[in-house]
């Protein structure tokens, strides 16, 4: 096989390689929960036992309407979260709420830098003989193999860092009493939605207060 064919024939390999990676890459973002590294602050000192209504604190302005961070996107995390104090025996009391809950969104940008190998170099490999003057020339041929030298290719991809925070304030005190926070790397906002449920879920996990009942 001529040095052309090797060539092309190493090309087309790293080319299918590569798209193969890709594909495995989007499968798997896609099949994972964006939201995946979870937190929370708690002040030990408060009885949370004592809690039984809430209700919502205005969200912060926000000036932009991405798609990371939108009133679809913060209503649903709001249900949520109501639903999942529902559990926990709280109700919403508009006048005198024992605590205010505010949802705060956060959208960071970022970018990653990723190096594929293209395959090793066409140089990787040749063929020497080894002789001697006493026996010459070897029965066998004997050769040696030099190092495979890869080339490398990097590329950026930029993503948002997303964050969903829930502070529970006491409202009496007017002090922060909890705080949960799940965060992740959002490469498609498409996937933002199905992955809001089991972030607040998630959340909601390191509550003082567990739920009445199981699903």
């Amino acid at each position: 096989m001529s040095t052309t064919q090797n060539n092309y024939t190493m090309k087309k390999t790293s080319y299918y390689f590569n798209l193969i990676t890709l594909t495995m890459l989007v499968i798997m973002v896609s099949s994972c929960s964006i939201y995946n590294n979870i937190s929370a602050t708690v002040d030990v000192s408060t009885d949370f036992t004592k809690y039984k209504s809430f209700a919502w604190l205005p969200d912060q302005t926000d000036s932009t309407n991405l798609p990371y961070n939108n009133e679809i996107i913060r209503n649903n995390i709001r249900n949520y979260f109501g639903q999942s104090f529902s559990e926990r025996g709280y109700t919403v009391n508009l006048d005198s709420p024992d605590v205010l809950l505010k949802v705060i969104i956060g959208t960071k940008p970022m970018e990653k830098v990723i190096v594929n190998s293209t395959g090793p170099s066409p140089y990787y490999y040749k063929r020497y003989y080894y002789g001697s003057r006493y026996y010459y020339p070897y029965k066998f041929d004997y050769y040696y193999h030099y190092p495979r030298y890869y080339r490398y290719e990097s590329h950026t991809i930029e993503y948002i860092q997303g964050s969903i925070t829930l502070n529970v304030i006491d409202r009496k005190l007017n002090k922060l009493v909890w705080s949960g926070t799940a965060k992740g790397d959002i490469y498609d906002p498409s996937y933002i939605n199905e992955n809001i449920h089991p972030a607040v879920i998630a959340i909601m996990k390191k509550y003082p207060v567990a739920p009445l009942y199981n699903h």
